[in-house]
């Protein structure tokens, strides 16, 4: 047996760390995975209902640092303090290759180990918990050589349940094509537990194997689970029969294609990519692997016509994409490039047939494509936020044409997955949307003057985090509970003894060169002459596009109408020259608001006494909130 010198290091370190951007706990109010809050032992984590979506909470004093949470996490959010993946893939790696059979134990079944392990060709790897591990683990190590690999645990596990491993053998010995391979040995103390480890070992000693393949190199914790999977499937022992199994983390995805309007709406929400949609390809696909089960797009889809099928399913095509629905794409009326599918575009002008309200300009041009649209500034040419005039260069990109959009995404919109980890630069691209843009409702300039370009200042100085703003936001646009239009976030700058709270509200900036219209597909969301930027229930489809073309996190799906909504200024207090809710309720007058474009105006004093800054300026679309005495660590 080949020594270990790997300690048990769960100890109360620190907990997991959580990555926000990979969890698919829910987003806009939808209820998405919950995998290790069911399965944590302690129940120390649960789900907190964000303005921009679900996160999970760790309870620091619940606690027990076992490591279940990310042994079972389907896309790697939680990452372990101790053992991270990255080590744990390279010892059993190199484990594996030197002996026939590898034993994965803790250190409180060492014991049975060592008893057989003498004369006998195996390797060992303790580590702290067998809770951390699952098929990915199984999978590497069959792989690099290892002709079997046994769990050996006890029945009462000091962490909680070992039956959260049932689920992580039975993946993994189906995709491993020979369930024999893999087993899970109690150790309740008795010569039986010695007697079934020893058989185990002795029925692979002669069944030693090559490596299937070069060692996979994991790049990140992110990307592990997949990689590891798909490399697996990629090889001789994929199994070719459908296999159904269980309460594990795989579904496979079902359209009924009449039904489906092809509007985007579950490639929006799926946090993997598993779903992918092409607007101008007209296309929505598949890919089996990347599907975790998670339920975020049947929550979506607004025709509700999609459909998850829980369970694994391997076959021929669990590596292949697939294609659920497609369609003709439209050319458009101008340059005559594809830009839509002709089910949606359809389904968009029966939507605009049926509206109670006048139509913006926006919504009148729907078959003209993203390119060929303009939008005009709405801001004086010496304001320091204005956005500068769009060119139409003929680009065919299928995307929005906005000023940073199609250079610098390179002429493709990611997938949710890439969408979620672009955090700066490639976000410019994205906000384009998947429809092409819209053009803006503007009103023309006076000759008495530029037209009104109502915004914001937000003093940081002044808050005091109280909430009021949100309380009253909520009551006077009616907002329902787990959404807002207005929040406030709260974080701590600094290190003991100089940390300083700060309080951070946040609302729709009211782009100038807002990317949820040029997104939405029906001119729903337009702008009034004033500046503010709105939302026509009525013509709603409720696709999300302008939910993932917003950078800010500022729009949802209202859970009961179904439509998208976000902070409008109070526009109905405005027509009646009232200030916006929040900024009447601030204890403190952190709030100003006013025309941005008028001199004279509350907030432009103020912003000449003390100077504000926007929020990501570099995305150039020309917000009209702006903070004073903003930290730059919050500038996002």
């Amino acid at each position: 047996m080949q020594p270990n010198t790997l300690t048990d290091q769960s100890g109360m370190g620190p907990p997991p760390r959580y990555h926000a951007s990979r969890c698919a706990a829910g987003s806009d109010g939808l209820t998405g995975c919950r995998l290790c809050v069911e399965a944590c032992p302690y129940g120390a984590i649960s789900p907190l209902a964000m303005p921009n979506g679900t996160m999970l909470h760790i309870d620091p004093g619940l606690c027990q640092r076992c490591g279940a949470c990310t042994g079972l996490c389907p896309t790697s959010a939680l990452e372990r303090s101790f053992l991270p993946d990255g080590e744990l893939y390279g010892q059993i790696g190199g484990r594996s290759a030197a002996e026939a059979v590898l034993i994965l134990t803790c250190p409180q079944s060492r014991g049975l180990v060592e008893a057989i392990a003498d004369g006998l060709s195996v390797s060992t790897l303790l580590v702290p918990s067998l809770l951390i591990l699952n098929e990915t683990h199984m999978l590497h190590a069959l792989r690099c050589g290892a002709a079997g690999v046994a769990l050996v645990g006890c029945p009462q596990c000091h962490y909680g349940s070992p039956a959260l491993l049932e689920t992580a053998l039975q993946v993994g010995r189906t995709l491993s094509g020979d369930a024999a391979r893999l087993a899970y040995i109690e150790d309740d103390g008795s010569v039986r537990s010695k007697l079934a480890l020893t058989n185990f070992v002795i029925a692979h000693l002669s069944a030693r194997q090559q490596p299937a393949g070069q060692a996979l190199t994991i790049p990140s914790q992110h990307e592990t689970r997949r990689a590891i999977l798909a490399s697996q499937l990629d090889g001789e022992d994929t199994p070719t029969e459908s296999v159904e199994l269980r309460g594990v983390p795989f579904a496979t995805v079902t359209v009924e294609e009449v039904g489906c309007t092809l509007c985007g709406g579950c490639s929006r929400v799926c946090p993997t990519g598993a779903l992918d949609y092409d607007a101008a390809g007209g296309r929505l696909t598949f890919h089996p692997v990347e599907c975790i089960n998670c339920s975020l797009c049947a929550q979506a889809c607004p025709e509700a016509v999609l459909t998850l099928n829980p369970g694994l399913r391997p076959g021929q095509n669990f590596l292949e994409r697939r294609t659920l629905v497609a369609d003709e794409a439209v050319p458009c009326r101008r340059c005559g490039q594809p830009f839509i599918p002709k089910r949606l575009l359809e389904h968009v002008r029966a939507t605009l047939s049926l509206a109670a309200g006048p139509l913006t300009a926006a919504a009148q041009q729907i078959d003209v494509c993203g390119s060929c649209r303009s939008v005009q500034p709405q801001i004086s040419p010496n304001s320091d936020a204005a956005a500068q005039p769009v060119e139409n260069n003929n680009c065919h990109c299928g995307l929005g044409k906005v000023s940073l959009s199609c250079a610098s995404s390179g002429g493709s919109l990611k997938n949710r997955r890439g969408f979620l980890q672009a955090a700066g630069a490639s976000l410019a691209g994205s906000i384009a949307g998947l429809f092409g843009s819209t053009e803006t409702a503007l009103a023309e300039p006076s000759s008495e003057g530029p037209p009104k370009r109502l915004g914001m200042v937000i003093d940081l100085d002044r808050c005091i985090g109280c909430h009021a703003c949100t309380a009253a936001c909520k009551a006077e646009n009616h907002v329902p509970l787990g959404v807002f239009r207005d929040w406030v976030e709260e974080h701590v700058l600094g290190a003991y003894p100089h940390a300083r709270p700060y309080f951070l509200p946040k609302l729709c900036n009211q782009c100038t060169d807002p990317g949820c219209l040029r997104a939405c597909p029906t001119g729903a969301i337009f702008m009034r002459s004033d500046g503010i930027v709105d939302i026509n229930h009525d013509i709603c489809i409720g696709c999300r596009a302008c939910n993932q073309a917003c950078p800010y996190g500022a729009t949802f799906m209202d859970p009961v109408r179904g439509t998208a909504d976000k902070c409008n200024f109070c526009a109905h207090r405005v027509d009646q020259e009232l200030r916006p809710a929040c900024v009447d309720i601030c204890p403190t007058q952190c709030r100003i608001f006013g025309d941005l474009n008028d001199a004279a105006s509350p907030v432009s004093q103020y912003l000449r006494e003390k100077p504000g800054q926007v929020l990501r300026k570099e995305l150039g679309l020309g917000p009209n909130v702006q903070y004073v005495a903003l930290p730059e660590e919050l500038n996002r």
